[in-house]
């Protein structure tokens, strides 16, 4: 359980630290273009998506019923994963297939206790970048490189603490129906609903 202190103290130094402080370990110069893209393409969704938090049917669908107290968590969730985007105070790693816990299925990991450093494996590569979506996409089903790199900041234990409660959008979806408390806790749901927020805007309107 991450503290009020812990959380403070890792915002405060987010917040005195330049922006565009990105580095790089183990990168090609293809591999640092796409994930320097993919870390500004996330700044912008998560901007987008922290100002729609509300009673709407995309929150509903990744976060359960809608309750005043529970939004607030959300909402404090992405202003802080919004903030750590915002500074780029982050070490992007790019392991090997084998190194890191870097298998042919994952797409990155964190140590949530070593902020802010983030292994991006070599599957992560293959993934689409949002921009590649239309208004009425489906093809993003799987995830996005940019809503990867917000599922795996919300892990730090100084900005969101979430765990793994599932895993993909069919089995989230099933879990924020039935237990909207670990919703909140889950990495998937915060970057499924980013995804949807920003590439679907006007769901609700249909």
């Amino acid at each position: 359980m991450r503290s009020f202190l812990s959380v403070a103290v890792g915002l405060l130094a987010l917040a005195a630290m330049p922006a565009s402080a990105l580095t790089f370990d183990r990168c090609t110069k293809a591999q640092i273009d796409a994930a320097t893209e993919a870390v500004q393409g996330a700044k912008r969704m998560t901007g987008v998506a922290r100002a729609a938090v509300g009673d709407h049917e995309h929150y509903v669908r990744w976060f359960g019923g809608y309750s005043p107290g529970n939004a607030r968590i959300v909402e404090e969730n992405l202003a802080a994963i919004d903030l750590a985007l915002g500074a780029g105070a982050l070490t992007l790693v790019c392991p090997a297939l084998g190194e890191e816990d870097c298998w042919s299925d994952t797409f990155a990991n964190v140590w949530p206790d070593e902020p802010f450093v983030i292994n991006l494996c070599p599957a992560f590569f293959r993934m689409p970048g949002v921009e590649g979506f239309g208004p009425r996409a489906s093809g993003f089903q799987n995830g996005t490189r940019e809503g990867t790199i917000i599922h795996e900041i919300s892990h730090f234990d100084v900005i969101a603490g979430t765990d793994d409660e599932c895993y993909s959008r069919r089995f989230c979806a099933s879990m924020a129906r039935l237990d909207p408390r670990r919703a909140i806790r889950n990495a998937d749901s915060y970057q499924y609903f980013v995804e949807d927020v920003y590439l679907l805007p006007d769901a609700d309107k249909e």
